[in-house]
């Protein structure tokens, strides 16, 4: 099941726009209030920092992603070492993002000009695991499969922000 964190799939929510709108046209005291494309972006951005903020908690090792990425040479694998805090994975400069669970690990979705990237985010036990698990990463020694064995799950820290239900683990 996909449980979704962010997404800026809420830029094409009409209802969640209209909704928005005639929120403003009572605050503002004006019915004939239209909310502009840009104001919209500037909303629907600042539910990303209300993610942020959430997920503003600090995990028990280093996060990693593992990244699937669509490249204009194609796709390749690649790897980014995040820190200690959740928070970290909810940042792109792709043009279409989400960050969702399901139900095993937190992935990312981020799509751009040339293609689009799937990243999975898990924990290593510190800095030096994670360094170690990047240089496997870089130089094609492992896999998402075996990155999966050789880290643990995010999800139980960002169920526990948002109270899903943590299942047994999947096997690798």
């Amino acid at each position: 099941m996909k449980q979704i964190i962010w997404s800026n799939d809420s830029f094409m929510d009409d209802k969640a726009r209209v909704y928005y709108q005639n929120f403003q046209r009572e605050q503002l005291e004006d019915d004939s209030y239209m909310v502009s494309d840009e104001e919209w972006g500037e909303e629907v951005s600042s539910w990303l920092d209300d993610e942020r903020f959430n997920l503003d908690k600090e995990v028990d090792g280093v996060i990693i992603a593992f990244g699937d990425l669509g490249l204009w040479r194609g796709r390749r694998q690649g790897y980014q070492i995040l820190g200690s805090n959740i928070a970290d994975i909810l940042h792109s400069s792709c043009d279409d993002c989400e960050w969702y669970g399901d139900s095993y690990n937190i992935r990312g979705r981020m799509s751009h000009h040339d293609g689009t990237n799937y990243v999975l985010y898990r924990v290593a036990k510190s800095r030096e695991d994670a360094e170690r698990i990047a240089d496997k990463i870089y130089n094609l020694e492992i896999d998402e499969k075996g990155f999966r064995k050789l880290t643990r799950s995010l999800y139980p820290y960002v169920a526990n922000v948002y109270g899903w239900k943590v299942r047994g683990r999947r096997p690798a």
